[in-house]
């Protein structure tokens, strides 16, 4: 295949390694073009983008490049470099660059959805979740920019999970109402999210579901445990299956991906954000 590479040297493990994964590539019988890239320069680097896409970098250059290709015709896939990975985790896409780039020859291409969240800033497509709460709060700018790595977020998510308050909160999934005291509300299109916090173990990105996950005041000793546990257990808390979820908050709340509510065009006071299926997807090469 003629593959183009994109490279993110700023992703969690570091730059370096550019020239070795094309020279893996190569090896196994494709032509390779490597482009660096920031996250910010992703449009640029998709121009011509060859018969494959492969993304060396962390969650958030493999979701703009998902959002990019979706409704395309040229697949993409994954060789993880980033510190969470939480799309390549959720996709089973793990291991080092060689096992990987072998696979492909034997690989199964899936679909993976790209939703819709709409509200007063306008529209955004996302690949992970949107949602308010818990993981709001971790990539809120005043905490965010302080954490600096993933074990940095995940000592802020253990001490967040005792201590955030909970909001009464106006939720709807389609047409039901499930307005109650929330410490977190994530759509989920993949199955973990924010600091490897697996929430969502049933979740398939391709299905036209979301699973909606929900932890209430009620459920707090559940999310406690989910956060202490970090990938060594399965999601234990509740969780509901569908396509279009209503919910009011305000920007200092919402997240949708690794964007925060502020960074989409702040608003002032509580307003209704929806979260919807679109019209396109994206296929990874598993």
């Amino acid at each position: 295949m003629r593959v183009t590479l994109l490279f993110n040297p700023g992703a969690g493990r570091g730059d370096g390694s550019a020239d070795e994964l094309r020279r893996v590539i190569e090896a196994a019988g494709h032509q390779v073009e490597v482009r660096r890239t920031s996250k910010s320069g992703v449009a640029g680097a998709l121009r011509e983008p060859g018969e494959l896409v492969a993304v060396a970098g962390g969650d958030g250059t493999v979701g703009r490049v998902m959002k990019l290709l979706a409704g395309g015709s040229v697949p993409m896939t994954i060789l993880p470099a980033g510190t969470a990975n939480n799309i390549a985790t959720s996709l089973g896409i793990f291991g080092d660059a060689a096992r990987i780039v072998a696979s492909w020859s034997r690989g199964e291409v899936r679909r993976v959805d790209v939703w819709l969240a709409r509200g007063p800033w306008g529209e955004t497509r996302f690949v992970e979740s949107a949602g308010v709460g818990l993981l709001g709060h971790l990539i809120h700018p005043e905490v965010g920019d302080e954490l600096e790595g993933t074990e940095e977020a995940r000592a802020e998510a253990r001490r967040a999970s005792r201590t955030l308050p909970a909001r009464e909160r106006r939720v709807e999934l389609d047409g039901r109402d499930l307005s109650g005291a929330y410490l977190l509300l994530e759509a989920m299109n993949i199955r973990c999210a924010g600091p490897n916090l697996w929430l969502a173990g049933q979740a398939r990105a391709g299905d036209g579901k979301l699973e909606i996950v929900r932890a209430l005041e009620r459920d707090r000793p559940s999310l406690v445990a989910l956060a202490d546990a970090f990938g060594t257990s399965r999601a234990t808390l509740p969780t509901e299956r569908g396509s279009r979820l209503r919910f009011w908050c305000t920007a200092e709340e919402l997240h949708v991906d690794d964007e925060h509510g502020t960074e989409l065009g702040g608003w002032k006071g509580e307003a209704e954000v929806e979260v919807s299926i679109g019209d396109m997807h994206v296929d990874v090469l598993l």
